[in-house]
């Protein structure tokens, strides 16, 4: 997507506006009563006096009520979901918006790119822009997991907000650059306690960890991630499975849009948790809340859910259905590319997607697990995936895969260029 350098025109227009009027810099006695101010005060006093300088009879002024007045109270921002891998992230991003929008397995390192899941809400007047990325891993062993390390550093840059996903037993983020840039931020940080519902199917006294770092309640979570990132502004339990119906699923939602009444879902998280909330705070109020997205027209279209096309959501699920259906490691050497993208004809009598895909392994004999014996395996995978591409898209899918040998593409640095992982 193009994006125009503004900033360089914004300044200079600006500068010429402030001269013509005669309250530019270099005016000794604007200088003087203001060189103790911040430059946001310093800018906002200049406008006051550009709209007092600029008032004549034939001024052309925006109405209270039209676009432009309705975007400078719009509020938007980039919210960065950030964790160790396998914490839930795609799954919280997916029950945030109520779609589907990232593959979700049980394993971890599933995501490989920074997706943008885009959540508006006209009613709270505000737009989310979630940055779901790949899990943080210490030492890439590979090009590939060093283009994903790189993608989740471009999301902590781009970032208003920070959300932090752990589990029940606090496990760590283990890139300790990440984690100290995260310890002293100022932006609005939120920490997420996933997974819950696993504190029922586990006995707290049969912990096992020597060290002492693993946690088995909620309660011993949330205190060590209060201990962990001091300034969070919320700490939040939650089963990310459950959905939007999931109480602490639905507060995060409330807390980031701004409400209606972000205190009543907290409430409804039931007793509070020691450490939820920053010392001598007891709730966030709505006012708080909106207080976190920075003000800013909205950057995409209100219905709008990804600025990713559907022939990459095509071969995120078909990479999805390996997951499901392949051993433990094979995945992992797998990627998916989209050949054929067919838009069926209306005139047909059964209008049909045509998606024809290759899945590229690094070896003869992962080839050969992929196809089966007989062609069983890739059959087995082609069903699994036209099933969730039919309900994905909302269309009769065609699918046809292809599987071929590109050696070692996971450390080739031009291979990764061309399937987007490096720029």
């Amino acid at each position: 997507m193009y994006t125009p350098n503004t900033e360089s025109f914004a300044d200079t227009s600006f500068s010429r506006l402030c001269q013509s009027v005669d309250v530019s810099s270099s005016d000794e006695d604007y200088k003087g009563k203001n060189k103790n101010k911040s430059k946001a005060s310093v800018d906002e006093d200049l406008l006051e006096t550009l709209q007092e300088r600029l008032n004549y009879p034939s001024r052309i002024v925006i109405p209270e009520g039209s676009d432009n007045d309705q975007n400078s109270k719009h509020r938007c921002g980039f919210v960065s979901i950030i964790g160790a891998p396998n914490m839930g992230k795609s799954t919280l991003l997916n029950s945030l918006l109520e779609h589907p929008l990232c593959i979700a397995t049980s394993r971890p390192q599933t995501t490989r790119h920074a997706i943008l899941g885009i959540l508006s809400s006209p009613e709270q007047n505000c737009q989310l822009c979630f940055l779901d990325t790949p899990g943080v891993i210490k030492d890439p062993a590979y090009k590939l997991q060093e283009g994903m390390m790189e993608a989740v550093k471009g999301a902590l840059t781009d970032a208003d907000v920070f959300v932090v996903v752990t589990d029940l037993f606090s496990t760590p983020i283990e890139d300790d650059m990440i984690l100290s840039r995260l310890r002293t931020t100022e932006k609005p940080l939120i920490v997420i306690v996933n997974k819950i519902d696993l504190a029922k199917k586990i006995n707290p006294k049969a912990n096992t960890d020597e060290t002492g770092e693993r946690t088995t309640t909620v309660e011993d979570a949330v205190f060590k991630w209060r201990t962990l990132l001091p300034q969070a502004m919320a700490i939040i339990p939650l089963t990310a499975t459950e959905g939007i119906h999931n109480v602490g699923v639905e507060a995060l939602r409330r807390l980031l849009v701004g409400g209606p009444n972000a205190p009543e879902a907290f409430r409804n998280l039931g007793r509070p948790i020691d450490g939820m909330f920053p010392q001598d705070t007891s709730m966030i109020l709505d006012q708080q809340a909106r207080a976190i997205l920075p003000s800013g027209p909205p950057l995409y279209a209100v219905d709008a859910l990804t600025d990713r096309n559907e022939r990459f959501f095509s071969s995120e699920i078909i990479r999805g259905a390996l997951f499901r259906k392949l051993g433990k490691e094979l995945p992992y050497c797998c990627e998916v590319r989209i050949d054929e993208f067919k838009e069926p004809n209306p005139e047909d009598r059964t209008p049909i997607l045509r998606i024809g895909a290759t899945i590229y392994v690094e070896r003869g004999t992962q080839k050969g697990i992929v196809v089966g014996k007989g062609g069983k395996m890739i059959k087995d995978v082609g069903v699994d995936a036209r099933e969730q591409l039919e309900d994905f898209l909302q269309e009769k899918v065609y699918l046809n895969l292809n599987v071929k040998v590109d050696k070692d593409w996971r450390k080739d640095s031009d291979k990764l260029k061309r399937f987007g992982y490096l720029k």
